[in-house]
């Protein structure tokens, strides 16, 4: 039917009068009160608030009708809720510290409706209310829901039972998000920007991603058959505990079972006053390297005893079953590390004789801030200032009128915290720099080895640019003068070979045992050359510096006195033990006979139970050694060197009377151990101990990385467990890990990283001491200020390794130095002192 059918039709049926409705009545209805009548100003509700597209909808069912919040996505996740009916009318701080444990089992959400908060169970995903917000009590008084109700929640049964599925469900949305990528093709600019949106809600560094272990793990999954599983974070902890373990026993089951190990440690606190006991093992293995590995990072409670650090060290060498295998235990020099070795001692068995070593860097350490201390030039904070402010620059005027060497030394600290303290002051201070490398001043820190020798390296080397900063900016209260320069250039000539020995000791992976000897020898040469430099000189300032020589010096001989005490002369043993001192080196004047008969007679003694081993297991010991080449001989009688007959009465004689071999000890040991294998089984245990505890404050670097400010809450566990993980069969981060961990060192331990590393700089020519430089405009001391000042005897002649008076460091056509005697120190050596005059500079 058409439409002008059906308007023909509806008239037809209407074709009467209108005055047929009559009964109908014509009267006006009014609406009853019941009634409502049309309000012509009812709209209809507004739409949802639109959810930003970075918020997760989250819920227990599939509409997920909840917004996830997140604090990678806090802003944007705060800016839409305060938009929602809830937000407006309420307050709450998404972001607020949640510290009960019942938190870490919820997650905090939103209604996407209203934005009421609530909260889901991470279990079982039901909803509850939000413990913040509020709901009336009894008396109609409104109050925190608080915690109790969540609590309740996860102890029922129905939230228990969905612990059962969990894995299921994890390993189905895997599967779901992976057919759902499957699905999308891959765009370039897509996969950068989800990249960079991994970096930056990490805040992890940009060079990561060129980092070969993100590259591997990139071509793993690429060349695995199926897109892999990825694991939870229970998961992931669980691997990393079972490879803690494996790589430990992979390691120590490379020690000889029946040589030792030497232990070295430390103690260590965290930026989250977490303390901890780092434990590392140091052995030679069957192939001649030299392995170190960390036994324990152990987390501390209570007072630091040297009983309970003990009872923590036994522990840990039970734990791998190493308890009779311990040779010797490096650490500092507190009290409590005294206690430590007794108390350990006491614990071992009778046949398990443990010898304490003090650590070498750390006997250099206190001798250099002994000296320091002395001439007031010791820092005094604990990590460089990042603040200049107006007291500061108040001190800083002070101080320019002074006139003292520590005066010196707080220019240089005021101007370095002035320009790092402003990027404008910074930014002048580079463009002042002609080379392509941009450095700026450092501070020294007392918690940093050799710091004050770096700051003053790093002046010396920006001289010319301090003075034409503090000109420009109007600072002459830090401009220094040429007599502070000079100041400068005696300090960093005293203190520069403590800092190169402590460097190179900290550097080395190879035995450092045999070092211990020459670096006394050559600190105390050092210190006595100085001295005599400065005993001629009438400066005040000058004198001042002779008596922090004394100081430094005096500590120094105090450390070495007791190296007599370690049982055994052991440092006299482990120096024989290199090919390149044997027993000659003690043939020199500089020890008198009776020290020469201790320390063979000690030799010998040292072997007697290597002798035994060797004898009750010649056959299985031969079986595995590795015999020299027949051709070596025919090479030394072609070199024409003194070939010693074959025919030696004892290994002893065979090997300490024999010539020197420049060669590291452990090539010379894994060649010749078929030769003497006795004293290769000794010298196995011997060098196996650290010199230094240098690695293990490697380690510290490392965990105060980890225990970064965004992981406060990180457990103690968790913190033992990667480092344990992280650090290498080296006992150090790989070059590639290190390098990326400075990424989140601050301005200021990169600049003295960067100067820890140039050892040897060109561009920086120190001036030492000088024998013609009294400076005639310097005023003379004041009879009543002379210091009084032993002159000591003529010494004898240099030894043929210290520098001549005609090498590139001294100045030709000096006048020598007072004379002054052989010398016998409170260990009773006798040694010899060098002529002073070799170094005479401008």
């Amino acid at each position: 039917m058409s439409q002008s059918q059906l308007s023909d039709f509806a008239s037809s049926l209407y074709s009467g009068d209108l005055d047929d409705l009559s009964y109908i009545s014509t009267g006006q209805v009014t609406p009853s009160a019941s009634q409502h009548t049309f309000d012509s100003s009812f709209r209809r509700p507004d739409d949802p608030l639109p959810i930003p597209p970075l918020l997760k909808r989250v819920g227990p069912d599939r509409r997920k009708g909840f917004i996830l919040y997140d604090t990678m996505s806090h802003n944007d996740f705060v800016d839409w809720w305060l938009e929602t009916d809830y937000g407006r009318k309420s307050k709450l701080k998404w972001d607020s510290n949640r510290h009960t444990e019942i938190w870490n089992s919820y997650h905090q959400v939103a209604q996407g409706v209203d934005g009421a908060p609530k909260v889901m169970c991470k279990r079982c995903g039901k909803i509850l209310e939000h413990p913040y917000t509020l709901s009336p009590n009894s008396t109609g008084k409104a109050q925190y829901h608080g915690t109790s109700t969540i609590q309740k929640h996860r102890k029922t049964a129905g939230c228990l039972r969905s612990e059962k599925g969990k894995k299921a469900e994890i390993t189905n949305f895997l599967q779901r998000e992976g057919e759902v990528s499957a699905s999308i093709p891959f765009l370039q600019e897509d996969w950068e920007e989800d990249l960079l949106q991994f970096l930056t809600l990490n805040r992890l560094p940009f060079h990561l991603i060129e980092h070969p272990s993100f590259k591997r793990i990139i071509n793993k999954a690429r060349s695995a058959p199926s897109p892999p599983v990825i694991p939870s974070a229970d998961t992931i902890r669980r691997r990393l505990g079972s490879l803690v373990k494996d790589r430990q026993q992979r390691i120590l089951r490379t020690l000889p079972s029946s040589l030792k190990i030497s232990i070295a440690l430390d103690c260590w606190t965290s930026p989250f006053s977490q303390a901890f006991m780092a434990i590392t093992g140091y052995f030679i293995d069957s192939d001649w390297v030299y392995r170190e590995v960390l036994l324990g990072f152990k987390p501390l409670h209570g007072i630091h005893t040297g009983s309970y650090l003990s009872s923590v060290l036994i522990e840990t060498l039970a734990e791998h079953n190493i308890e009779d295998k311990v040779f010797g235990l490096t650490t500092d020099n507190a009290s409590n590390n005294k206690t430590l070795a007794t108390s350990l001692q006491q614990a071992l068995s009778d046949d398990t004789i443990i010898t304490r070593i003090p650590c070498l860097a750390h006997v250099i350490q206190l001798s250099l801030n002994q000296l320091l201390t002395r001439i007031k030039a010791v820092p005094l904070n604990e990590s460089a200032e990042t603040r200049w402010t107006e007291k500061q620059s108040r001190l800083a005027q002070e101080n320019a009128k002074q006139s003292q060497i520590s005066s010196t030394l707080n220019k240089v600290r005021y101007l370095a915290i002035y320009v790092n303290a402003s990027p404008q002051r910074r930014e002048t201070f580079y463009n002042l720099q002609t080379t392509n490398m941009k450095i700026v001043p450092i501070q020294d820190v007392k918690t940093r080895w050799n710091s004050t020798f770096l700051m003053l390296r790093r002046a010396k080397r920006l001289r010319a640019i301090f003075s034409l900063f503090c000109t420009e900016y109007d600072c002459e209260e830090m401009l220094l003068s040429e007599q502070e320069w000079r100041q400068i250039d005696y300090l960093l000539y005293i203190t520069e070979p403590f800092f190169d020995y402590t460097t190179q000791l900290s550097k080395t992976r190879d035995v450092t045992a045999h070092y211990v000897f020459k670096i006394y020898n050559k600190l105390f040469d050092h210190l006595e050359r100085s001295q005599a430099q400065l005993r001629r000189k009438r400066v005040l300032w000058k004198k001042q510096m002779l008596e922090a020589l004394e100081a430094g010096r005096s500590k120094l001989d105090e450390y070495y006195s007791q190296a007599d005490d370690l049982r055994g002369n052991i440092y006299a043993i482990s120096t024989m033990l290199a090919p390149v001192n044997k027993f000659k080196f003690f043939l020199s004047s500089d020890w008198d006979q009776k020290w020469r008969d201790t320390y063979r007679l000690a030799f010998k003694q040292a072997l007697v139970p290597y002798q035994a081993q060797v004898r009750t297991s010649s056959r299985d010991l031969q079986s595995s050694l590795t015999i020299a080449r027949p051709s070596s001989r025919l090479e030394e009688m072609l070199d024409g060197r003194d070939i010693q007959p074959r025919a030696f009465t004892d290994e002893i004689s065979q090997y300490l009377d024999s010539d020197t071999v420049s060669v590291r000890p452990l090539t010379f040991w894994k060649e010749h151990q078929a030769r003497f294998p006795a004293i290769a089984a000794l010298t196995r245990d011997i060098l196996s101990f650290p010199a230094t505890g240098a690695g293990v404050e490697r380690l510290f670097n490392t965990a105060r990385d980890i225990c970064h400010y965004r992981r406060g809450r990180m457990k103690s566990e968790t913190i033992e467990a990667l480092m344990m993980f992280l650090c290498t069969t080296k006992f150090d981060m790989e070059e590639q890990e290190a390098t990326l961990l400075e990424k989140f060192f601050s301005q200021d331990e990169l600049e003295a990283t960067k100067e820890e590393r140039e050892e040897k700089l060109s561009e920086v020519e120190v001036d030492p001491i000088s024998d013609t430089e009294e400076q005639e405009d310097e005023p003379e001391d004041k009879p009543g200020d002379a210091i009084e000042v032993v002159i000591e005897d003529k010494p004898e002649d240099v030894p043929d390794e210290r520098p001549s008076p005609t090498s590139e460091h001294s100045r030709p056509c000096s006048p020598s130095l007072p004379p002054t005697c052989t010398q016998t120190r409170a260990s009773g050596r006798k040694r010899k002192s060098r002529e002073d005059d070799i170094f005479e500079y401008h």
